[in-house]
């Protein structure tokens, strides 16, 4: 069946509120505390109970921001440091709480009637922009209770479990080394040549540009039409 196509010589415009882009605090030391009882907390199903210093949380569907009480996640990216995070929280005894955690992922917190430090590996790889919990899902009738967040900058360089006693665990620096690397370089051909290959190292998307570039002139020798057909395009 052929759909017929109509002409529409106004149409409304969409109203929707201005965004707001929300400053975020210079947040410094290197390690900390943020307190659940002054996270910015958004939907329903949740208490605040300022006595014991605890968010208490009876059903799905809260999001518990800390963006304004961690520090910024690539704050010393420079340095190869990223933010470890840890939440401290207790529950009821099935409560089975699902939550999408700082790095993005869904995960079930183990059940603690004692309280417990859920310890988030995956930070190394990412954190996410709105330093958000989201808690996704709960059993009916039961509860969780989350008291804090514990943040430290750590270091990306790696030490494996097995090597823990046999390694130095501290990486040492130097103030000079690191104020080197935020000092202002000279634009010449070799600092060009450094930037171009540390972005190719890290940047995965631009290494994959540079590659393309690389095959321009194998790909100039192939059928006009062949190479539209293989790039998925429609005509239109």
């Amino acid at each position: 069946m052929e759909f017929q196509r109509e002409f529409f010589p106004t149409v409304k415009k969409t109203v929707m509120p201005r965004p707001y882009i929300e400053p975020q605090t210079d947040v410094l030391g290197q390690y900390g505390t943020a307190w659940a009882t002054n996270a910015t907390i958004y939907g329903d199903n949740w208490y605040v109970d300022h006595s014991q210093g605890l968010v208490e949380i009876y059903e799905a569907g809260p999001a518990i921001s800390f963006f304004q009480l961690l520090p910024k996640k690539d704050k010393y990216v420079k340095e190869g440091l990223y933010l470890r995070l840890k939440l401290a929280y207790r529950t009821t005894e099935n409560a089975n709480v699902n939550i999408r955690n700082f790095s993005g992922n869904h995960v079930t917190l183990p059940n603690s009637i004692h309280g417990h430090i859920y310890d988030d590996p995956n930070t190394y790889w990412w954190v996410t922009d709105d330093l958000t919990i989201n808690i996704n899902s709960i059993y009916s009738g039961e509860k969780i209770w989350i008291q804090r967040v514990d943040w430290e900058w750590m270091s990306k360089d790696v030490i494996y479990d097995d090597e823990v006693n046999e390694v130095e665990p501290l990486l040492h620096r130097s103030f000079e080394a690191i104020e080197k690397l935020y000092a202002p370089q000279d634009i010449n051909p070799e600092s060009v040549k450094n930037f171009l290959t540390e972005k190719i190292k890290n940047d995965e998307h631009f290494a994959k540009r540079c590659l393309v570039m690389l095959r321009q002139d194998q790909l100039m020798g192939e059928d006009l039409v062949k190479l539209f057909e293989e790039s998925g395009m429609e005509l239109s």
